[in-house]
């Protein structure tokens, strides 16, 4: 029985890329779909627009602009924050805490401490949060006199500092209080005089609750990269301090357009020298291309 061996340097598929493959699927794309475009290595049922590797034969001069394999996307996306403690025997950070003096804000920068070595080149940067704060509760214990509806001046009394608000009256008597800023430093029980000039500064408020700008929910606004599961990042807001949480997920993404190279004036009838996994559409003039495994 006779042999008959096979060669890496053979092609022994073929795959005409077009703008629109097998089943209807592009396969020259600036789309990246990370299922194969090759039938044979796909059992998903929907092809996709990764070569996997694929030489490409070029049968009309022109460009190609493709992405390499092992070409890598944006590395440790933050996925989910985690407020507990998974860590608790670690001496690098204190327990997690929801922190003082926050106020509910979209965007905020956070800092970080990694769980795991990392050159100066790939440290965690770029993780943006969104946070909501509840204010304290109250009730109004004392009307008082001359009040005008509006912004208070300022408050004396209580263990803290920092609370804001606007009153509502009538006829002079406070009926409502709002709070704009809760303060920080305050205990349940502290009786809260409102300042506000041409009153008789003798209206009063009782905080039955006081959260003195605890952080009470947190999302993740800008995923950034190089984060770590196990980071600890603490969420930076002027005035605040100590809210921090737990990196709970990552995932490193696909690449994108801005990770392809194009291959300039590329001859008819030659082989691209490099493998590929992706031709995009954009930039590629080549035409009559044939992937190859």
């Amino acid at each position: 029985m006779g042999q008959f061996p096979t060669s890496d340097s053979i092609i022994g598929k073929a795959l005409p890329l077009t703008a629109v493959g097998g089943a209807g699927v592009a396969n020259i794309s600036d789309t990246l779909d990370s299922r194969s475009a090759w039938l044979f290595e796909n059992q998903s049922g929907t092809l996709g627009t990764n070569l996997n590797g694929s030489v490409l034969y070029i049968g009309v001069t022109g460009d190609i602009n493709c992405i390499l394999p092992g070409v890598e996307g944006v590395l440790g996306t933050v996925i989910a924050l985690d407020a507990s403690n998974p860590y608790v025997a670690s001496p690098s950070y204190n327990a997690l805490s929801n922190g003082s003096g926050y106020a509910t804000a979209n965007a905020l920068l956070t800092s970080v401490t990694s769980s795991v070595p990392k050159s100066p080149a790939k440290q965690p940067t770029g993780l943006t949060v969104d946070i909501t704060v509840a204010f304290p509760t109250k009730t109004v214990s004392d009307g008082g006199t001359g009040y005008s509806a509006g912004a208070i001046d300022s408050v004396t009394g209580g263990t803290g500092t920092g609370i804001e608000g606007t009153v509502a009256i009538n006829a002079g008597v406070v009926t409502a209080f709002t709070f704009t800023d809760g303060g920080i430093g305050y205990t349940v029980g502290d009786v809260i005089t409102l300042v506000q000039a041409a009153s008789g500064d003798n209206a009063t408020i009782t905080l039955t609750s006081a959260p003195n700008g605890a952080i009470t929910t947190i999302a993740v606004n800008a995923a950034g990269s190089n984060y770590s599961p196990g980071d600890i990042i603490t969420v930076i807001q002027a005035g605040a301090s100590g809210g921090t949480r737990a990196i709970l997920s990552v995932q490193d993404l696909a690449p994108t357009a801005d990770d392809a190279v194009l291959f300039k004036a590329v001859p008819a009838g030659s082989i691209l020298p490099v493998s590929v996994d992706y031709v995009l559409d954009t930039s590629t003039t080549a035409t009559d291309i044939v992937a190859g495994k």
